[in-house]
């Protein structure tokens, strides 16, 4: 089964979404594995905490701008623009992160 959300091979995402197969015997799953709290982090060129930052800072982006676009479907004249313009800036923001890789 391929994870469609994570691209990485994080234990934690390999056991939600593995079958009892791909894990091998129980000696194979006491082997140390990289850290899950720092793997994609790593991965993408931050630490921790930088990488804590940068998604909690999208992901209260994203929350305003879904709170906005519920205002704006009761109300239709607020908000008008809100929604789509986070998206294109988060858009822009994660694609110049990647250039920048």
């Amino acid at each position: 089964m391929r994870n469609i959300v994570a691209s990485s091979a994080v234990a934690v995402h390999d056991f939600a979404i593995g079958s009892p197969d791909r894990f091998g015997s129980l000696s194979d799953m006491n082997t140390v594995r990289a850290n899950p709290f720092t793997e994609h982090p790593a991965a993408v060129g931050e630490t921790y905490l930088a990488h804590l930052r940068t998604a909690a800072g999208f992901g209260f982006q994203m929350v305003f701008a879904g709170v906005a676009c519920l205002v704006h479907a009761l109300l239709p004249f607020l908000f008008v623009r809100t929604g789509s313009d986070c998206i294109c800036r988060l858009y822009e923001r994660m694609q110049a992160r990647r250039r920048g890789r």
